[in-house]
């Protein structure tokens, strides 16, 4: 079956990015959608022709890239480190030694 040359239009305007093309394949592509005798199958074709030309005649703006925050030193918080008389050297198993109060 021959394909009509509404659609080779509009698939040539897709493949080739000609802008007036699209704008006339987006009203084309509306029109067959809005006629009364339209099928559910055509309407489901056309609308999905129509998505994909208003995509390519406005693209999605670009995703927002937020600054990231620099990755926190380790050993801080509450306990993590040694308090001012408590001794830093390590004494007998590697462990720091804490006095008792």
């Amino acid at each position: 079956m021959a394909v009509p040359s509404e659609v080779r239009r509009v698939q040539a305007a897709i493949d080739n990015n000609n802008r007036k093309e699209l704008e006339w394949s987006l009203w084309y592509a509306r029109m067959r959608q809005a006629v009364s005798s339209a099928r559910p199958a055509d309407v489901k074709y056309w609308s999905a022709v129509e998505r994909q030309v208003d995509e390519i005649l406005n693209p999605p703006p670009p995703a927002k890239a937020y600054p990231t925050r620099k990755k926190k030193k380790e050993g801080r918080g509450l306990g993590m480190t040694p308090l001012p008389g408590e001794a830093e050297t390590p004494a007998e198993g590697g462990k720091t030694v804490n006095p008792v109060r």
